[in-house]
This record gives C-alpha cells, sequence and structure tokens, in this order.
C-alpha cells in the first residue's frame, strides 16, 4: 500500500477516512492484540461509539481536549478512536505523567481527563481533575456512527513535548499535518495490510502514537500492544503475530539483540524493521543487531514532537550510512544546520505553533524551526546526531556527547541504566561522571575497560561512577539530569591541594 501522499490538502476530513477504512474491514477480523486479549474490528467499532457516546454524555464537543493518559491497553485504541468520533482533540500522556496531567488539564481547559484508575489508585493529586475526571456512565447512548465533520486544517492533536522540568509544551497539530506524519514514515518502510505492528513504546509518546497505533489504522493491519516492556513478552508477542515492524528507544534494541545472541532468531524471523529514536543507535549494537537479526533493517532516526519523523536511512543504503548516520531528510522535509543547531523545514507536518506561546523563537515567520539538537550534516546530506544542544559537555575543549557514552555503557552486562553528566574541573572545564543502575557489582574499572574494548574515544571514558537506584525522571519521563548534576559535584572528592 502506498498512502496518497497529498494530506496537506486541508479540505480533506482525515478522521472520516481512517474511521471509514476501519469500517470497511472484515468485522472478524484481528483489530488490536494485547498479550491476554483480543479484540476484533466488528468489536472496536462497538466498543469506540460506545466510549465516543459517554464522552459527548460527560461534555466533550467538537474541538474541546480530551487528555488520555493510559498505558499499551486496548482501551487507548477505543478511546483514540471515540476522541476523532466526536471531532475532539486528542491529548495522549503518560500515564505515570502525574502533575503534568493536573496542569495540561488546566493550561489546555481539558473537557474529559482519562486515567489508569486501576494503576493511580486513589492519589490525591487526581482531586484536582473535578468533574474533568472521565467516569464511565454505561446508560449513555451510543456516539455517531462516524466522525464529526472536521476539516484537515482544523486542530486535531496536542503533541506534547519532553522537557527536563516543568510542564510539558503543547505542539499544536492539524488534521493534516498529524497524517503526513504518519503517511511519510509507513511510505519508507513500504508498509501494507500483511504488516502487524508491535506497539512497544508507551503510547502515552508521541512516537508510539504515530508509528504504532496509527500506523496500523492506516494500513489496516493488526495492532499488537506490548502492554508493559518485558523482552519476553514481546518476543512471545512477535513469534505468535509474525509482526514485521516496531520502533522503540535504544534500551529495547539492546534487549532484543540480548536475547537473540542467548536465544536465536527463530522465533523474531518475522521482524524486518527496528529503527529506533531518541538517541542514535551505537555502531557495535547494529553489527550485533546484524549477525543476531540478519533479516531485519535496525539504525536509528530522527524526530520531534513538533514534526514527526525528521530523517531515516534509507532501506537500501550500505552499512557505513547505517552505522554511522541518522539517515536523510525524508520526502517533503529540509535540514540545515546552524551553530550546530539542527533546523528543519517541513511545512507538511510541521506544527501550526505551541498552545500557550513560543517565547523562544524557535518557530521561526519563514517556517525554518530550531529543534535544539546538536548534530553533523555531511556533503551527501546525511546527518549525525549528537544530542540535545543543553545536555553537550565540553571537556577539554572537546563537545562530548552524553548519548554516545550511554549507549555503549548500556551494552555491559552489569549495567541496567545509565546518564552521563559533567561535573566542574579546573583544567578541562568539566569531567565524565557515569551514575548507574546496576544489575550486578561494577566498577569505574570495569566500565571504563569495557569503553576501551568497544573503542570508545578515551575522552569519553567516565571518570567517576556513583551508583543510584533508579534515574530521576520528570513527569513526561525525561531524564533530570540537574538533579544528578547536583548530585555529583556533592559527591566528587576535592582534589588534593
Amino acid at each position: 500500500m502506498r498512502p496518497d501522499s497529498a494530506s496537506h490538502d486541508g479540505s480533506r476530513d482525515f478522521a472520516r477516512e481512517e474511521w471509514a477504512r476501519l469500517c470497511a474491514r472484515d468485522p472478524g477480523e484481528l483489530a488490536v492484540a494485547e498479550p491476554d486479549r483480543e479484540v476484533s474490528v466488528g468489536e472496536l467499532i462497538r466498543l469506540a461509539r460506545l466510549r465516543a457516546g459517554q464522552f459527548i454524555h460527560q461534555g466533550v464537543t467538537p474541538g474541546a481536549r480530551v487528555i488520555v493518559a493510559l498505558p499499551n491497553r486496548i482501551e487507548f485504541v477505543v478511546d483514540y478512536l471515540a476522541v476523532r468520533l466526536c471531532g475532539a482533540v486528542l491529548v495522549n500522556l503518560p500515564w505515570r505523567a502525574g502533575t503534568s496531567i493536573t496542569e495540561l488539564a488546566e493550561i489546555l481547559d481539558a473537557a474529559v481527563v482519562v486515567l489508569a484508575e486501576d494503576l493511580v489508585g486513589d492519589n490525591p493529586l487526581f482531586d484536582r481533575l473535578g468533574d474533568r475526571r472521565f467516569r464511565p456512565d454505561e446508560a449513555a447512548p451510543p456516539g455517531p456512527a462516524e466522525p464529526v465533520a472536521r476539516s484537515g486544517e482544523e486542530v486535531a492533536w496536542l503533541a506534547c513535548t519532553s522537557g527536563t522540568t516543568g510542564t510539558p509544551k503543547a505542539a499544536i497539530h492539524t488534521g493534516a499535518t498529524w497524517q503526513r506524519q504518519t503517511e511519510v514514515f509507513a511510505e519508507h518502510f513500504d508498509l501494507g495490510r500483511d504488516d502487524p505492528i508491535l506497539v512497544s513504546s508507551p503510547v502515552g509518546h508521541a512516537v508510539s502514537l504515530l508509528f504504532g497505533v496509527r500506523f496500523s489504522l492506516l494500513l489496516n493491519s493488526p495492532m499488537i500492544l506490548v502492554s508493559r516492556w518485558k523482552i519476553e513478552t514481546a518476543v512471545d508477542l512477535i513469534h505468535r503475530y509474525g509482526c514485521t515492524f516496531t520502533v522503540a528507544p535504544t534500551p529495547f534494541l539492546v534487549d532484543t539483540v540480548a536475547w537473540c545472541e542467548a536465544h536465536g532468531d527463530e522465533k523474531l524471523r518475522t521482524l524486518k524493521f527496528f529503527p529506533s529514536g531518541g538517541a542514535p543507535v551505537p555502531r557495535t549494537l547494529v553489527r550485533r543487531g546484524l549477525k543476531a537479526l540478519p533479516g531485519c533493517q535496525i539504525w536509528s532516526y530522527f524526530g520531534t514532537s513538533e514534526a514527526g519523523a525528521v530523517t531515516a536511512v534509507p532501506l537500501d543504503a550500505d552499512l557505513e550510512k547505517r552505522l554511522n548516520t541518522d539517515g536523510i531528510a525524508l520526502p517533503g522535509t529540509k535540514t540545515r544546520v546552524v551553530d550546530g543547531e539542527l533546523q528543519l523545514h517541513s511545512p507538511d507536518q510541521m506544527m501550526l505553533g505551541y498552545w500557550s506561546g513560543d517565547p523562544n523563537g524557535r518557530l521561526h515567520d519563514d517556517g525554518w524551526y530550531q529543534t535544539g539538537d546538536a548534530c553533523e550534516q555531511r556533503d551527501d546530506g546525511y546527518i549525525r546526531m549528537i544530542g540535545r544542544a543543553r545536555d553537550i559537555i565540553l571537556r577539554g575543549g572537546e563537545n562530548i556527547s552524553p548519548l554516545e557514552i550511554e549507549n555503549v555503557l548500556l551494552q555491559h552486562p552489569a549495567v541496567t541504566d545509565v546518564t552521563i553528566v559533567g561535573y566542574p574541573d579546573d583544567r578541562l572545564g568539566s569531567r565524565l561522571a557515569a551514575v548507574v543502575v546496576a544489575a550486578a557489582p561494577v566498577t569505574l574499572d570495569d566500565l571504563r575497560g569495557h569503553c576501551e574494548r568497544i573503542g570508545l574515544d578515551k575522552a569519553k571514558w567516565p571518570e567517576f561512577l556513583t551508583k543510584i537506584d533508579e534515574i530521576p525522571l520528570s513527569t513526561i519521563g525525561k531524564v533530570r539530569r540537574d538533579l544528578l548534576e547536583d548530585m555529583v559535584e556533592r559527591l566528587v572528592p576535592e582534589p588534593a591541594g
């Protein structure tokens, strides 16, 4: 299937097109599955109409904001379709987002907030939601038989960006920009209805919604949900349903490659594509993946909540490009590097702006957008991402990306999670500290020896190690580097005088 690429046509009603595709499928075929549950197309349609009726009964009107904060469950797909039936605006958030949920409910004047009630329990934080908190009313009549009419130029989705502190910003997307973000990646992989999609990343984040839930609905293919990431669960689902595609962060890929190295690839032989985002995939991990999963394409891509997927490695690219780059700009997108920072121009995919304004002026009047990400762009157009510009550590005059080091250390068998932060040094400006969650005893010399074996430049080896039970995250799921920097600065011994 090659989706219609003319999605920038604002006269189209993309919610109605999506619903019509779903309704045209065999009602008995599989629509969505979890490890222990399955829902047919016909049942999914019925449940979505019932939920839409409940939303309307609780005050959801066309254009109203509906926050859905659920894990990877069938109920998320039901709620997604129900929001579309109501002509409302979806705001998907991680179910653990806590204060971000309550603060955004106020900022966006959300009509309804759907919570994972069995997981959040009686947390008094959510009492602040008042009447916004969704309570299903089984007596409500079913919702409309097709989505309320909305043009492609009207707002359909608010993609919440992942800042390290504070309330996330909501990037405003129309039906057309949202559609094109989904289409362009599907076109890149030439996927179709015979490609079951494994939804492994949390649906509270943009990537899983775009390239998991909406992928399946665009392609008319089965949607397979990993309720909570465990490699054993993912392997079972891929084997059981013949999944061919998943997109996930680097740690998920590390788990998958390690599992295949230990058990072989027989249960994963249907998997054809495993693009990984959020950080460049280490070249050593790509090499391991090619050996452990010889029938699967593995590499990193780059994307943002503001514009969806921006770069990807062509499927016919040689090994050097797969190892050393994050690909080239996807169709409809232009890229440039200004003062070491990636800027992009993507009119068919770019947000309209942020809900609460853009005080930093990242979206320029001419349509170019400053990503805040440091990168290098080669003469052939291929891009190598370095990391968030604000996270770059200056050590001895060299810009060092924490992500590159973290991805190397994650391959050490004793390291469950790790963050690299800088700490002050009179001679070099900064030195490198590894904050590690360890599954087994590990020393600084162990980590430095591992870096040497991998071939990491010596200037990037950690110089201080501290262990922690859990890496602190913001409510939207980003590492609180500021807290770790403060902790390391307190722990590092004063230089001998």
